[in-house]
């Protein structure tokens, strides 16, 4: 063994030299690593890339637009960020985990309710309930049931539950199907229920009146963004101070109730509310009725039917997508009809009367009346071109397209993906028209029998009593 020596002062020196670099390189580490984290390299790109849930009510495209809950609360955070948002509309939930995971996105905005630590999560923006939407009141236990969940990363535990408490139930799974096509799926009875949270479930109840939400638990679930469990956790900061300014400047409240504050309000009602506002909202509004109604050979109780179905005669009504007054008329419909202000009941009952008066004349030639009156106000309601697609559903499946009765029917399967890729126009919510035309058609014979004509021709009491009556009919409206 050798043994040498060692200047201690030397050593000493070279010691702190050794320390000195060390403490540089660490340094150096420390501010490249922080000049490279997750947030900086955003800045650097100037975009934070995003995927979202594409579904009505959260992220969904309008004419060239875009609406939804979400597509609101991404565009405060653009602000409050002070970087563009790069955002990609996904309907299968399993490509927006995929994305997420791999690192394509920076954070993902399903819109579901998520108890996964699969994930790093935002502060919440929203609170919801888990739970079934069915049409039945209750089943027995012993039934065989086959239920549809809509986010099965999310919602498998609770997907668990719902097993052990109906053990013969079958869970089935379809990647990307949104959650109105669950819903048609429950109401036409291809399903006995589904498993989503309330918030979808709000979203869609006018056009489902006929479907029940019960919670599968008493806790609320909140709602959030999702980041990769590998981030830094600096992207997932500064969204939570922007949650927070969101939420501390009231634009969170007001957002929500835009969107959701009709479901709070929603109330199965008699006829007895119409016949309230008969008599204290219809006298307000009358003249323009009649006046523009006979300007465009229509009946004008049908124009103010239309009227209260889209506003309940009021004319500064406002839709969470944008149209607006008492007809409803969109920003498009406004400027091809030539009127400058839709918030003007003057103006949007007078081109309200002419778009109404324009689609009847499309509708198909062969198509009489009052079927084609019907025709029309669903193409009022959901576009003349899903009408169309609609009644090619129904000619190719056996039925009459020049009826209503038979293509009201075939409305519904636009919402179905089994149907709506090989159509003209695509997706639709076709429920709504059915329910749309059914709420006016009733509100017209109310108003015929409040100001008869020579020669009027009144429906039975109850629409569901008509031919094909599976087909749901809203019962009332909220006042």
């Amino acid at each position: 063994m050798r043994f040498y020596f060692v200047n201690p002062i030397q050593t000493i020196f070279r010691l702190m030299a050794v320390a000195l670099a060390m403490a540089a390189g660490t340094y150096a580490i420390v501010k490249g690593f922080e000049w490279r984290s997750d947030w900086d390299q955003v800045v650097d790109r100037d975009k934070i890339i995003v995927a979202v849930r594409e579904s009505e009510g959260v992220f969904w495209p309008i004419g060239q637009e875009f609406s939804g809950f979400e597509y609101d609360v991404l565009s405060e955070i653009e602000t409050q960020l002070g970087v563009s948002v790069s955002t990609f509309a996904v309907r299968n939930l399993d490509d927006l985990y995929r994305a997420l995971e791999v690192g394509a996105v920076d954070m993902a905005i399903t819109g579901t309710s998520n108890p996964s630590d699969l994930w790093q999560k935002s502060i919440p923006y929203f609170v919801t309930n888990l739970g079934i939407v069915r049409k039945k009141q209750r089943f027995d236990t012993e039934d065989s049931l086959v239920g549809g969940i809509l986010d099965p990363a999310a919602h498998a535990a609770p997907a668990s539950s719902l097993a052990q408490l109906y053990p013969n139930i079958e869970i089935q799974y379809e990647p990307g199907r949104l959650s109105a096509e669950l819903m048609t799926l429950v109401d036409i009875d291809t399903l006995d229920l589904v498993l989503l949270d309330e918030r979808d479930f709000q979203l869609q109840q006018t056009v489902f009146p006929d479907l029940y939400f019960t919670p599968v638990d008493s806790a609320s679930k909140e709602i959030s963004i999702l980041f990769r469990n590998t981030h830094d956790g600096s992207i997932r900061r500064k969204v939570d101070t922007a949650i927070r300014n969101i939420q501390d400047s009231g634009l969170m409240v007001q957002m929500i109730d835009r969107h959701f504050g009709h479901a709070r309000e929603f109330d199965f009602v008699d006829n007895r509310t119409f016949g309230r506002h008969i008599v204290s909202r219809l006298p307000i509004y009358m003249d323009w009725f009649v006046e523009y109604a006979a300007e465009n050979q229509l009946d004008w109780r049908l124009l103010a039917s239309v009227a209260y179905q889209e506003s309940h005669w009021r004319s500064n009504a406002v839709s969470p997508t944008g149209v607006r007054g008492i007809m409803m008329v969109t920003q498009a419909t406004a400027r091809d009809m030539g009127i400058t202000n839709r918030s003007n009941p003057q103006q949007s009952i007078d081109a309200g009367s002419r778009y109404l008066r324009s689609l009847i004349d499309r509708v198909p030639q062969q198509i009489t009346d009052p079927d084609r009156t019907w025709f029309a106000l669903a193409s009022y309601n959901v576009g003349g071109g899903h009408v169309e697609d609609a009644r090619k559903i129904t000619e190719i499946e056996g039925g009459n397209p020049d009826i209503w009765i038979d293509v009201r029917q075939s409305l519904p399967k636009l919402a179905l993906k089994t149907y709506y890729p090989w159509t003209t126009y695509g997706y639709a919510r076709g429920n709504e028209p059915v329910v749309y035309v059914a709420n006016i058609r009733r509100y017209y014979d109310t108003m015929k029998k409040a100001f008869p004509k020579e020669g009027d021709v009144i429906e039975p009491e109850r629409l569901d009593q008509l031919p094909e009556a599976n087909v749901p009919i809203f019962t009332g409206i909220y006042d």
